[in-house]
């Protein structure tokens, strides 16, 4: 079974009004496929933050695939 980097981002402004992405969690999922593997890491997320939308903490959620998936895909 495969395993994705799934990382949590939240974009920021500082003092001068620049944004920023900052990174609120990352987790290694190992999934069959990459919905699968965004669907355990919004419960993961979810459960330690103990909120029902993941949201509230991230404007954005990145998944990455493993390189062997990456190449089998044309990525």
């Amino acid at each position: 079974m495969p395993s994705f980097d799934v990382r949590f981002i939240k974009t920021v402004c500082d003092d001068t009004g620049h944004e920023h992405r900052a990174c609120q969690a990352a987790f290694k999922i190992d999934a069959a496929s990459l919905s699968a593997a965004a669907q355990l890491a919004e419960a993961d997320f979810c459960r330690q933050k103990g909120v029902r939308d993941w949201t509230i903490f991230a404007d954005s959620m990145e998944l990455r695939t493993p390189p062997a998936l990456q190449s089998a895909w044309g990525g």
